[in-house]
């Protein structure tokens, strides 16, 4: 609620976990995947 106050029309869980993702917080990838890394 408090996102939507601050402008943000769609705000949900995987809105928020694909921004987490793309900000490098979240890993999904494999582990035999060439873009893992650590």
């Amino acid at each position: 609620k408090d996102m939507k106050k601050r402008g943000f029309k769609f705000f949900g869980s995987t809105i928020c976990y694909a921004h987490l993702q793309a900000s490098g917080f979240i890993n999904d990838h494999l582990t035999d995947c060439i873009c893992r890394k650590g």
